[in-house]
């Protein structure tokens, strides 16, 4: 259990380090947190990697500045790749940075995660684990139970979100391509107007095809969805990773594109 609360510690001192960094420079609090609660788990995992790993090599600085550098930016990197492939989302971009790998990881976060390792090992891990250790054996069952089961619901809500994010996006983008299929072969309106524009003109016109009507419908349908779904933790997302960046263009901003490419 001590583990468990270890990982808790180290993810909120990650948070507060987190949030104080982009809170000071946008001079507001930001919930710098992929999660809803006070916590960065990237943080609790690196320093228990940190802990567990590189403990033994105390009594030599270097060789531990250099392998924490080297464990927590392969974390660093692992977590981009698994979220991105995940949630089809780049939340973390140092492509401007030099010396960056696949924009994901980048030498200036290195070596500070390095002098990080050596903060945890020298300084803030022994007062940590001192702390821990004064709480008596159903305390320390007591309160990882109830920060593990917060944690769990806390994670799963938010993973839910973003999944079905990602489900009402494709479902639109499906829509959007079996509608622009439709407009090419029904062949009911000069090829030099826009495709959005007739769109809108078919909307308007009481003898327009039904076939066509019922597919612009159901794109409306699922776009009216799409919006819906869109709630506090998406919104909370965009506002801790203001320059996250998406696979895909925003739906609504690209749906004309998109449509009107019937002319090509």
């Amino acid at each position: 259990m001590i583990q468990i609360l270890l990982f808790f510690c180290y993810s909120f001192l990650g948070w507060c380090c987190e949030c104080v960094y982009c809170s000071i420079p946008a001079k507001k609090f930001i919930n710098r947190g992929f999660l809803e609660g006070p916590y960065c788990p990237i943080y609790g995992v690196g320093a228990l990697l940190v802990i567990s790993l590189l403990l033994p090599y105390k009594q030599h600085p270097v060789t531990l500045f250099i392998a924490g550098t080297i464990l927590v930016t392969t974390l660093e990197y692992i977590t981009s790749w698994l979220m991105e492939i995940m949630f089809h989302t780049r939340w973390w971009d140092y492509s401007n940075y030099r010396f960056n790998i696949n924009g994901r990881v980048c030498l200036l976060n290195a070596i500070l995660f390095g002098i990080m390792a050596l903060v945890v090992c020298y300084g803030i891990h022994p007062i940590v684990l001192d702390l821990l250790q004064k709480l008596t054996y159903t305390q320390q069952w007591i309160i990882g139970s109830l920060l593990s089961i917060g944690f769990l619901a806390d994670l799963v809500t938010t993973t839910f979100a973003l999944l079905r994010k990602n489900a009402d996006f494709r479902a639109v983008e499906t829509s959007i391509h079996t509608l622009r299929t439709l407009f090419k072969q029904a062949n009911i309106f000069p090829q030099e107007e826009p495709l959005s524009q007739t769109i809108q003109r078919i909307l308007d016109s009481t003898d327009a095809d039904e076939i066509l009507l019922a597919h612009i419908q159901e794109l409306r349908n699922k776009i009216q969805l799409f919006r819906s779904h869109q709630k506090h933790t998406v919104k909370r997302l965009k506002k801790a990773f203001p320059h996250h960046r998406e696979n895909r263009k925003e739906i609504f901003e690209r749906i004309s594109q998109v449509l009107d490419e019937h002319r090509k």
